[in-house]
């Protein structure tokens, strides 16, 4: 049980109330991460503007790649059954591409130089060598895509972070999983 309330969108402060109808247009249903901070309209326009925001460069698939990862690193089941769930409907990401991905892994070989670059960011908290820029440079990367994966890698730490201290509950339209291990 989620240890903050989750309103429904009837219940929402009125400033949180176009946030959340976009979700709903978007997504069919506003996911109950959104609802629950929705509480705070500052919290919700926040993060909604910096999901909207950041990454562009990467390109939506690579962006639900990082997600999945950084979920299975910091311990979240709910963003990682939230952005499965995004990354099949919205991304048409193939369920054994996400599986690789909670490991830092793509079957796409650019994804994948991204992904293992994220996943030493996410492991070690930032703490990486100048070769591993290089390594990914050396992908194809450019800086403000190499920029782009670390800003997203934060981003997902603010979620996940959310959402493990607040043990918001799935939503019943995303996939039953749970992550393998935590941080």
């Amino acid at each position: 049980m989620a240890r903050i309330a989750i309103p429904t969108i009837e219940e929402a402060p009125a400033k949180s109330l176009p946030i959340l109808r976009n979700y709903v247009q978007v997504l069919g249903l506003v996911p109950n991460f959104f609802a629950m901070i929705s509480q705070s309209p500052d919290a919700l326009k926040a993060i909604a503007d910096m999901h909207a925001t950041l990454g562009k460069s990467l390109g939506h698939k690579t962006r639900e790649r990082i997600h999945i990862m950084t979920a299975e690193v910091n311990g979240c089941s709910y963003c990682l059954t939230a952005h499965t769930f995004l990354g099949g409907k919205l991304q048409g990401l193939a369920a054994d591409d996400m599986e690789l991905n909670r490991d830092g892994h793509s079957t796409d070989p650019q994804a994948d130089a991204a992904l293992q670059f994220a996943y030493k960011i996410a492991k070690s908290r930032g703490h990486i060598e100048a070769a591993d820029v290089e390594e990914v440079r050396a992908a194809g990367f450019t800086d403000q895509q190499i920029i782009d994966i670390v800003a997203e890698t934060a981003f997902s730490f603010i979620t996940n972070i959310f959402n493990n201290t607040f043990a918001t509950e799935r939503d019943s339209a995303f996939p039953p999983l749970s992550v393998r291990k935590a941080a």
